[in-house]
């Protein structure tokens, strides 16, 4: 951070820079030095405001191409008597040398701002920072009394979770999955009147069986055989909803598991049975109270509409991802107050506010592996930011955003 000393000390200072190079050092114009040999000298007179520094190095057409000083503290610099001071060694932000020719440098002085977590979307098994990043169920079964979850994490790692029922909580393990016991194979199976997805125990030995609708037909309902192979009951999903893909089965109690999807999403529900209903001559339906309910919702182009994310924007939806902020003025210079437009970064480190040439200003979080990022202004002072990782996007809330300040290097000759 800045320090009150320092501030005293350049307060009154007008805004000055100094640059100065070997070749201008030299008494005698020397021969042109060695890419090894290029060294800037960058003077300049902070903003007083308290906060951190970050520093880029433009080209003639405004690109950045150095982020000298990145959320720097004070310390990080030469402190003159009259300015703060760096050296730029000619290099860009891959560490090759850039051509030579007019360069110049500035940067901003970034204040204290509040950074908050709001939320998370479009994924209820995240509700935390440290929860797993899934994004993918692939099976369901039962441990216990525990749901036993094969998982796909964003890293496409694939393994499996446990979900505690009772606690409505979730956590990786290394147990494997449940194999089925053997049952007796229902007439229907052996008619060809059943071209089952899967098969899984319920209670009292009888057996649950996902069975396409029609033969390859997408849709999917589920049907319950007796251990003897007589047909109980069926659970059919309405088109328009995710089909049943793989189930699970208490052995003790009436309840069962589903997990569903189609391209939109995917769920898992967990039902109890309420009540068979038969009429002559008609299958047997049963009534089901859904118990708890989880959903995966695909939102690859996710957008936001009235300041919230969606998954399926209209196609009117604006996906900002540049705000303008208006900053505080830099009393050194008598200027008026700067409109800046801030946008959202992220590397492998995080999520970061940005200037909109890309120098780095503030950090946001430190969740890896993002893939987006979207910006939405809340009143006139703080900016949400909703990043995604492929698995949920999270929303943080950037409070105080008009406390940063601009400062000038001016431009220089690089040889």
């Amino acid at each position: 951070m800045l320090s009150r000393a320092c501030l005293h000390l350049v307060s009154a200072l007008l805004l000055s820079f100094a640059i100065t190079t070997g070749a201008q050092e030299s008494p005698t114009p020397p021969a042109k030095p060695s890419p090894t040999e290029r060294s800037v000298r960058i003077s300049f007179l902070p903003p007083p405001l308290d906060g951190t520094i970050s520093l880029g190095i433009y080209d003639a057409k405004g690109k950045l191409v150095r982020v000298l000083h990145r959320e720097a503290d004070i310390n990080e610099f030469d402190i003159g008597t009259d300015a703060l001071s760096t050296t730029w060694d000619g290099k860009d932000d891959a560490g090759e040398n850039v051509p030579a020719g007019k360069y110049s440098a500035h940067g901003f002085v970034v204040g204290d701002l509040g950074i908050e977590g709001v939320g998370f979307f479009f994924n209820d098994w995240i509700t935390a920072d440290d929860s797993p990043r899934i994004s993918k169920i692939r099976s369901v079964g039962m441990r216990d009394s525990d749901l036993l979850l094969g998982v796909e994490l964003i890293n496409r790692d694939t393994g499996h979770a446990l979900y505690d029922l009772a606690h409505k909580t979730i956590k990786l393990s290394d147990s494997d999955a449940l194999e089925s016991p053997p049952f007796r194979t229902p007439a229907e199976l052996v008619a060809g009147n059943v071209d089952p997805v899967t098969t899984v125990p319920g209670r009292n030995g009888t057996r649950w069986i996902i069975d396409r609708t029609a033969k390859g037909a997408a849709t999917t309902e589920l049907k319950q055989f007796s251990a003897s192979g007589e047909f109980l009951r069926r659970l059919t999903v309405p088109t328009n909803e995710p089909q049943p893909m793989a189930v699970a089965a208490s052995m003790t109690e009436d309840k069962i598991y589903l997990l569903e999807e189609n391209s939109a999403a995917q769920r898992v529900r967990g039902l109890s049975l309420l009540a068979t209903k038969a009429e002559a001559g008609q299958p047997s339906v049963s009534d089901w109270k859904v118990d708890f309910e989880k959903s995966i919702v695909a939102h690859k182009d996710f957008s936001l509409v009235d300041g919230k994310p969606v998954a399926s924007p209209p196609a009117s939806a604006n996906a900002p991802e540049k705000v303008k902020i208006k900053l505080q003025p830099n009393p050194l210079v008598n200027d008026e107050r700067v409109t800046v437009e801030l946008a959202i970064g992220f590397d492998e480190d995080g999520s970061f506010l940005k200037a909109s040439d890309g120098l780095p200003l503030c950090s946001v979080s430190e969740t890896p592996g993002l893939v987006r990022g979207l910006l939405a202004a809340h009143g006139s002072n703080a900016l949400d930011v909703f990043q995604d990782d492929g698995a949920v996007v999270e929303q943080f809330r950037v409070t105080g955003v008009d406390q940063m300040m601009t400062f000038d290097c001016g431009g220089f000759e690089l040889k």
